[in-house]
């Protein structure tokens, strides 16, 4: 007779602890989030009346434009992309009408333009600027506006040139700051800077490879032959500058930005939400030591109703995920933690976000005083 071999029992799965929190967030996950989205979709979309301003708009993709609209969209305020907004059209021609009448949120986004290099192509360092950008008439209006109390978000090439002198003095009083001129970028190769550029710097132009330049325009302090300073990997310590600190609602504490960036300080009664640090070396702040630019400047400088980011932040191209759920950022923040997303959710957001809640707070403080 053949015995049957008895098999050993299988061995049971451990249910731990960290098992159960992990089914247990799955079950709100699946529960919650078409709740929340559901709340998302019957919530009314606010009609307020904006003035978005942008100049640069080299294409239809709208680069700066787009992530104003996922923020409109996740707010719930109207906003049609490429439709709604005062300045230029892809490749640069006149788009919208100024208002006329005072509007109840603004938002200046880049005002240096769009350029197009001698053969006709768009070129963001080219030599021939094709659209307009804000008159002295317009400035003023602005001003005014936020003189007010019309909340209002604005950033990087608003306050310098080529904004006109008497429109860049508005723009500063406005915001609360003033332009030192100075601009910067990291860059991928120093050796393909624009002639313009290069023109300021030694002849034969000696710089190659990753690196980061600063040129101040003519109306900024420097003298001539010190218009342009340039870093090399030699001298930075990292890649990209980078945003410490941030304003009310800020998630995160430091934050990499690789884009166009802008020497401001703040006026008397102003007040610094954020400070934008060049990652260099001691060789690297010998260098800026020599130029009279420091290493550490105001990036964010806030008014009682304004906010100024002194960097390129609506180029900010964050897909911005689950914009369709409430509850603020949480959820696009806790599932878009990447380097790349966190300018973000620690700058760009909560700076739009405020100016969104300040005007609908006047919206609503407006219709309790209509009704009494």
């Amino acid at each position: 007779m053949v015995v049957a071999e008895e098999k050993p029992d299988e061995p049971r799965r451990r249910v731990t602890p960290g098992r159960v929190l992990a089914g247990l967030i799955l079950l709100v996950l699946i529960g919650v989030l078409p709740a929340l989205h559901i709340h998302w979709r019957r919530a009314p979309i606010e009609q307020l009346d904006l003035l978005v301003f942008d100049v640069t708009v080299a294409d239809d993709r709208y680069m700066e434009h787009a992530v104003i609209d996922r923020i409109f969209a996740h707010q719930r305020v109207s906003f049609r992309l490429g439709v709604d907004h005062v300045g230029a059209a892809p490749g640069g021609a006149p788009h919208g009408e100024w208002p006329t009448e005072q509007p109840e949120l603004i938002v200046l986004a880049e005002g240096y333009g769009v350029y197009a290099d001698d053969d006709g192509e768009i070129d963001d360092l080219g030599r021939n600027r094709l659209t307009a950008v804000l008159s002295e008439e317009q400035a003023a209006d602005v001003e005014r506006w936020v003189e007010a109390g019309v909340p209002a978000y604005g950033e990087l090439a608003i306050a310098p040139e080529p904004t006109p002198v008497e429109a860049s003095e508005s723009l500063q009083r406005a915001f609360g700051l003033d332009t030192t001129g100075w601009l910067g970028s990291p860059v991928e190769d120093l050796a393909e800077l624009s002639p313009g550029l290069k023109a300021l710097g030694p002849d034969p132009w000696p710089y190659e490879g990753p690196g980061l330049f600063l040129v101040t325009t003519t109306s900024g302090h420097a003298a001539p032959d010190r218009r342009l300073v340039v870093l090399t990997a030699d001298e930075l310590e990292f890649r990209y500058p980078y945003f410490v600190g941030g304003p009310e609602g800020s998630r995160g504490d430091r934050a990499s930005f690789p884009r166009w960036f802008e020497l401001v300080e703040p006026n008397e009664g102003s007040e610094v939400e954020a400070w934008i640090e060049l990652p260099v070396n001691d060789d690297g702040r010998r260098i800026l030591d020599s130029a009279g630019v420091p290493a550490r400047w105001p990036g964010v400088v806030s008014t009682d109703n304004t906010v100024y980011v002194a960097a390129d932040g609506l180029e900010d191209a964050t897909g911005f995920s689950f914009k369709q759920f409430t509850g603020g950022d949480w959820l696009s923040w806790k599932f878009d933690n990447h380097p790349r997303e966190r300018f973000f959710h620690q700058i760009l957001f909560p700076s739009i976000d405020g100016v969104v809640a300040q005007a609908r707070q006047r919206r609503a403080m407006a219709a309790v005083d209509e009704a009494d």
